[in-house]
């Protein structure tokens, strides 16, 4: 496997290294700058070559009414748990793709998701919605393939022991996750060869500031299997950015409205369990705003 899901550690280690070789560096530059002439004064600074500024294959570009907008992925896209739920998809009018597309004036084309879809899923019947007059994909996915309708359905139950077993299984599965998000991403960007990509996660759904709370153990379990599944996700598209892709990665936060809080955002029980509320859903259409604005 090329990479860990848990890479934060390393990566912590690595830039504090690569930070304290740098101070050292140009400490050592100075301190040879200021001594470096035979009668101990100082040369005149050596002419350094202006960096070329990186461009952002992610551009900031104006949304309008004529923005071409198509939406990818799993329940979280289709809007299962928003209300109003009809098909074999579940998908609902309130989903935060309808949402966004509403509150920004842009032209949802389609949204091919399904609940309950995979990474091959979406591969096999999804990207026959993007074309090369797609301006605009928004993509959600990746829960499925770590089997979180399993983990739902147990840990909204309080089934202790299969909810521990869930999130391990589902745990071990981040290590296999990163190359079938690789190759969901590299379809995506192949078949709307002129969009832009939003890749969304998934977002945190516990309270579990109290450690006193009965249920501290399984909110914390949850809530970290799921800041480890947004870590995999957000790399894979770090990754995809840096080979020139026009993608990025939006978080959304439910802090104050997880389960535990007075007015959360995610469903708790019933067939919808652990998926957002209409509220949240709208929080989502929200974040896409703040990263993209609205058409003018």
């Amino acid at each position: 496997m090329r990479r860990r899901a848990i890479v934060i550690p390393i990566i912590a280690v690595v830039v504090v290294g690569v930070l304290a070789g740098a101070a050292a560096f140009a400490w050592s530059a100075t301190s040879n700058a200021r001594h470096d002439s035979q009668d101990g004064r100082p040369v005149a600074a050596r002419e350094t070559p202006t960096p070329t500024p990186t461009v952002d294959p992610f551009p900031d570009e104006q949304l309008t009414p004529e923005t071409r907008y198509v939406a990818l992925g799993d329940s979280f896209a289709a809007g299962m748990g928003a209300g109003g739920e009809t098909g074999k998809c579940v998908s609902s009018p309130k989903s935060y793709p309808d949402v966004f597309a509403e509150e920004s004036g842009v032209d949802l084309i389609a949204n091919a998701s399904c609940s309950g879809a995979t990474t091959s899923d979406l591969l096999k019947r999804q990207l026959i919605a993007l074309d090369d007059r797609t301006d605009l994909v928004t993509l959600s996915i990746g829960g499925n393939d770590l089997g979180v309708a399993d983990i739902a359905s147990d840990c909204a139950a309080g089934k202790a022991i299969p909810c521990r077993n869930e999130l391990s299984s589902a745990l071990s599965l981040l290590n296999v996750l990163p190359d079938r998000l690789d190759a969901v991403y590299a379809a995506v960007a192949k078949a709307a060869p002129n969009a832009r990509i939003v890749v969304t996660g998934y977002a945190v759904m516990y309270d579990a500031s109290d450690p006193n709370a009965p249920d501290f153990g399984m909110a914390a379990a949850i809530n970290a299997a799921t800041i480890g599944l947004n870590e995999v996700i957000r790399t894979a598209v770090d990754e995809q950015r840096a080979k020139g892709v026009p993608m990025t990665f939006v978080g959304v936060d439910f802090d104050g409205h997880g389960i535990g809080n007075k007015s959360p955002w995610v469903n708790t029980s019933g067939f919808a369990a652990f998926h957002p509320t209409a509220a949240g859903y709208r929080e989502y259409a929200r974040a896409l705003v703040r990263t993209l604005g609205k058409a003018q």
